[in-house]
């Protein structure tokens, strides 16, 4: 099948990978615009633009697909099919409609479960012990048309957003050749989703990765894990911010919520409002990120019993 896939971050590689490595042709991968990137705000590419240099592939990135010139270049190409994983922009009805297959989206939720921009993050955040991937016909509304399939994918108990992100591009990238030659024959019966079953997963904001020290043990430590690798967890001793990356549930009674209550060679204990949370990864201002044994070994001073966090 003639193939336009559309993607951008690091998690849509593999999948992009294992298409150009069949026998199917990518007439074009579709990427958002380069956008400035760290405290000297450079124009960077994003991964999968570079992943598609590196390969040859023609490369497009609008800067969105109302354009009738966009839309005309794309009906050009003739496509059976368009993979979407992870691009970061609606495909309106004209682009939907234009494959001969229909548009193919990879959705890192159990769909009609968190639909939007977050489902990783939100699941690990509110505490979900199982997640997937479904690979979904595209529609006109956001996340909303019907499933080919859809396969599980367990949430462990210090999972953060990073590594289950790992888990899904694994398991999509082993799953996505036999979808599209499914399709392709017509071996799939598509199953309508219940939308009064539907959730939301919403974009995160930095403002809601501060932690709250006076929330219970189990929320503190799912946020923490849930905003890493970004925006990131944070929190402030004094006037300086720390940026938290990886945590664990402690059954430690609790004392004054934030106040350290452990701070060995190995541990870092810090409570909650019920129980305590074990700080496994974290940073200083401007520093990087590191297990707390390094951070002790290099600010063995920092932390001590008296220390309540903000």
């Amino acid at each position: 099948m003639k193939i336009i896939y559309a993607g951008t971050p690091e998690i849509s590689i593999s999948c992009l990978d294992q298409i150009a490595k069949s026998d199917h042709e990518i007439s074009l991968v579709l990427t958002m615009p380069d956008k400035p990137f760290g405290r000297g705000k450079k124009i960077q590419e994003g991964p999968i633009k570079k992943f598609a240099k590196g390969k040859n592939l023609s490369i497009f990135q609008p800067a969105n697909l109302k354009d009738k010139e966009t839309q005309n270049f794309i009906n050009q190409l003739a496509p059976d099919l368009v993979v979407v994983f992870a691009y970061g922009m609606l495909l309106p009805e004209e682009v939907l409609s234009i494959p001969t297959f229909g548009c193919l989206n990879i959705h890192t939720s159990l769909l009609p479960a968190y639909r939007g921009a977050a489902p990783i993050q939100r699941s690990i955040i509110n505490g979900e012990k199982e997640t997937g991937i479904s690979f979904m016909k595209m529609s006109k509304e956001l996340d909303t048309g019907p499933i080919y399939e859809s396969l599980k994918i367990r949430i462990d108990e210090i999972e953060t957003s990073e590594t289950l992100s790992l888990k899904m591009f694994k398991v999509a990238s082993s799953k996505i050749l036999e979808v599209i030659d499914n399709i392709e024959n017509n071996n799939y019966i598509l199953i309508e989703q219940e939308g009064s079953d539907a959730t939301y997963a919403k974009k995160l904001s930095k403002e809601e990765a501060l932690i709250n020290w006076d929330e219970k043990a189990e929320i503190v430590k799912n946020k923490i894990n849930g905003f890493c690798p970004n925006p990131c967890a944070f929190t402030f001793k004094e006037n300086e911010r720390l940026t938290l990356f990886k945590a664990k549930f402690s059954n430690r009674p609790a004392s004054t919520p934030g106040q350290v209550i452990e701070c060995t060679k190995s541990k870092l204990i810090i409570s909650a409002a019920d129980y305590a949370v074990e700080i496994l990864e974290l940073s200083r201002e401007g520093k990087k990120r590191m297990s707390y044994k390094n951070f002790r070994n290099g600010s063995q001073d920092f932390f001590n019993n008296a220390v309540v966090l903000s």
